[in-house]
């Protein structure tokens, strides 16, 4: 009985402060987390501070303090340097790419890769979904009705169907402008322009004119990110 009251004690004074009691381990919940120099910092009132015991970050995503982190006690992944996962799971890389932490389903180049635990594989055949419908390796879904929708390049989805809000990126490096958009990454000279899924419209300068006319210019090393590809309604 003393024991059971001293494991209530702990479990009451990790919640007061922001902490969680897995079995014998203590877990600090944390909005985001970041790798950097082979250290784990996470947001605390304002400032970044380096982690030293687990983290809990988005659902069901640990870190532990060397960066190895898995997804639902899935297969361990190392973070590379300055790699960050946010709150919904996402991660964002120095080069731009903002990709989902939980096995998800991918168009890229028209061909659809199913990505587990963080590697991804081209679909072989058709992968069914819970509600019983069918995506195809080309993208296209057949859904219980009959009916038929594709999937554009950069979409994303859930193993269970459900949709995942895709991001892209515009990134000054070196000078260049590098975009993360449709799920790949390209590099834009000065004179070009490019048009992204938002509406915003993107210079080799560096310049950004967002769809209500406000223009950003990007400083260098900053990742400007932005609404990505929107699936049409089923």
């Amino acid at each position: 009985m003393k024991s059971e009251w001293i494991r209530v004690g702990i479990v009451a004074l990790c919640l007061s402060v922001g902490l969680t009691a897995v079995g014998a381990e203590i877990v600090t919940k944390a909005e985001s987390a970041t790798f950097k120099k082979g250290r784990v910092l996470y947001p605390d009132q304002g400032t970044q501070v380096e982690a030293t015991n687990d983290l809990s970050v988005a659902s069901d995503v640990i870190i532990h303090t060397n960066g190895v982190f898995n997804v639902k006690k899935g297969k361990d992944r190392q973070m590379l340097e300055g790699q960050i996962i946010d709150a919904q799971g996402m991660m964002t890389s120095p080069d731009g790419s903002v990709v989902p932490v939980v096995d998800h389903l991918v168009v890229k180049g028209g061909r659809v890769q199913l990505v587990k635990d963080g590697d991804g594989s081209p679909l072989a055949g058709e992968y069914a979904l819970p509600d019983g419908s069918r995506i195809s390796p080309d993208g296209s879904i057949k859904g219980r009705d009959g009916r038929l929708r594709r999937m554009l390049d950069g979409q994303l989805l859930k193993l269970d169907g459900s949709a995942i809000p895709v991001t892209d990126t515009v990134s000054l490096k070196g000078g260049k402008v590098v975009l993360y958009k449709d799920g790949a990454n390209m590099e834009l000279r000065r004179g070009q322009f490019m048009a992204m899924s938002d509406g915003s419209r993107v210079g080799g300068d560096g310049t950004v004119v967002r769809p209500n006319g406000t223009k950003v210019t990007l400083k260098e090393g900053e990742i400007l990110k932005l609404p990505g590809v929107i699936p049409p309604s089923k």
